[in-house]
């Protein structure tokens, strides 16, 4: 069975969005203009009334905001998973059946985390000691999110042959591994994230409306990047389990 290295995974997926950067920017010419927009309207419209919780505007644009994210994120990650493993440029604003199944089997996978996790969580307001396995949890979880994750790639591809099972199957033996993999991945998302609230903190302190401006921006530029990072690593990953690829 081969063995994963974490860090050369990760770098080998920064290093593909870095040196593929023009493609990325392709990829992202037409989602990304979308999610900004809605960003805007939703700040326009305002946040729902969680102590008046009502269905009116600001809920209808929350949820088209999550379906339409939904779909612009696993469009961008079809195309660049279809890039990496097969040299593949297609329209950057397609919504086709992989994208489709692609969305279908990302929620499913987070389905399979979430659900578990808020159950403890409700359990954990009656016993507060069960709450140290919520950080048990996290982490388990993340794992299993990254193992079954293997999948993709190939949903992306059209291969309706390879399942979550050949997913769990092909990365048997690698769990420290591919949690190396979860958790250096998190820290580069934390890490963007707390960078990217330190640069707004300090143009909030000069001008609040700049940094308003600055953070739609921002978050659509992140959002693009964590969104190929992410299918970088899980293209990684099945090119090195799967196609048995090495980096």
């Amino acid at each position: 069975m081969r063995k994963l290295s974490p860090v050369k995974a990760i770098s080998h997926a920064f290093n593909s969005v870095l040196t593929y950067r023009s493609i990325a920017v392709r990829i992202g010419m037409f989602w990304i203009p979308v999610l900004f927009l809605l960003g805007v309207v939703e700040i326009l419209v305002g946040e729902p009334d969680l102590q008046n919780p009502q269905f009116g505007l600001p809920v209808l644009m929350q949820i088209v905001s999550a379906v339409v994210g939904l779909l612009g994120f696993c469009s961008m990650a079809v195309s660049w998973h279809r890039f990496i493993l097969r040299d593949e440029i297609g329209s950057p604003a397609r919504i086709d059946a992989p994208v489709l199944r692609y969305a279908g089997n990302s929620l499913l996978i987070m389905l399979i985390v979430v659900v578990p996790a808020v159950i403890l969580l409700v359990l954990s307001q009656l016993v507060p000691a069960l709450g140290v396995l919520l950080i048990v949890l996290s982490i388990a979880g993340g794992l299993i999110v990254t193992r079954l994750s293997v999948k993709l790639p190939a949903v992306a591809l059209g291969n309706t042959d390879f399942g979550f099972r050949d997913a769990w199957k092909a990365t048997t033996d690698n769990n420290w591994q591919l949690l190396g993999v979860f958790l250096l991945n998190a820290a580069v998302v934390f890490g963007a994230l707390v960078l990217l609230v330190i640069i707004a903190g300090i143009i909030n302190a000069i001008s609040p409306a700049a940094a308003q401006v600055f953070l739609l921006v921002a978050d659509a530029v992140l959002k693009l990047f964590l969104t190929l990072f992410n299918a970088s690593i899980f293209t990684s990953l099945y090119g090195f389990f799967v196609e048995r690829r090495d980096f």
